[in-house]
């Protein structure tokens, strides 16, 4: 059996999408509050699964930085008590991460065992969970992703998909980079490294990288809006609660040399797209 946290969001339908449901079950927040150690330990021991993926989290990297210990409770504590309920179980574990575990300061893209080097509140309880789930669980996948994306809920591309011209003119960083990754490309990958049993971290994104601003020119030259005025600026034009990495591309290398890759970037937003539209 197979248990899924966070079913509710990008990742997790996702995963629910390519599962089947005789064999999974998966736990959206209401379902399953992570945070109550007790709760969680009955859950998951009444379930008894062969594989967690826990992709339940506090990802508003903002909202992160203006309460940090709601985010450590869930990001942190809340993982070390599904890695605990994981470690009864007998069962292996993907802990869902985020390249903004490190500073962003590397020339190039970032490779699975550089060193974390946080600069949010949201960074940082990500990297405590890793930390945490490594303590108890032997069989763990630790995958960072980036800037993901898909058709559900709020992201970055359902923002720019129904806009009005007199919307413009958009203001998007240039001087940010990292990869955005498809939800339905990691979800497959996910599942398919959970096969391999070549435990440890892993980078899942989709290949390639670009700028908010690189990002948002191909989603409106994807849905043919031109009409949509977009300007580049710096990230010292637009103030956030939470410091971003500049560099944040992670490249995958672990999970390559067992056979799992995620195709570019550029090709994943295409047929987003294209789905979308349909």
């Amino acid at each position: 059996m197979t248990v899924v946290t966070g079913a509710g969001g990008q990742l997790g339908i996702e995963l629910a999408r390519r599962l089947d449901a005789q064999t999974a079950v998966t736990l959206n927040r209401p379902q399953l509050d992570i945070t109550d150690a007790r709760l969680v330990e009955r859950t998951l021991g009444e379930i008894a699964p062969r594989l967690i993926i826990h992709a339940a989290a506090a990802t508003n990297v903002d909202g992160c930085e203006r309460d940090r210990a709601e985010a450590y409770r869930i990001n942190a504590v809340g993982t070390w008590n599904v890695a605990r309920a994981a470690a009864r179980a007998g069962a292996a574990m993907v802990y869902v991460s985020t390249n903004y575990v490190f500073d962003g300061k590397k020339l190039g893209p970032y490779l699975e065992y550089d060193d974390a080097s946080p600069l949010s509140a949201y960074g940082w309880t990500k990297l405590h969970g890793e930390r945490a789930a490594r303590q108890v669980v032997d069989r763990l996948y630790v995958v960072r992703t980036s800037w993901l994306y898909s058709r559900w809920g709020h992201n970055f591309l359902s923002r720019l998909t129904n806009l009005d011209a007199s919307d413009g003119p958009l203001r998007y960083v240039g001087d940010q980079v990292a990869n955005p990754t498809n939800a339905g490309d990691l979800a497959a990958a996910i599942l398919e490294l959970s096969t391999t049993e070549a435990f440890g971290v892993h980078h899942l994104v989709n290949e390639g990288a670009t700028s908010w601003y690189g990002w948002a020119a191909a989603v409106l030259a994807g849905l043919g809006r031109a009409d949509i005025a977009l300007e580049e600026i710096s990230a010292d034009e637009f103030p956030r609660a939470a410091a971003v990495p500049t560099n944040a591309e992670l490249a995958n290398e672990t999970a390559r040399a067992v056979g799992v890759t995620l195709r570019p970037w550029s090709d994943a937003l295409t047929a987003h797209l294209r789905e979308v539209a349909a």
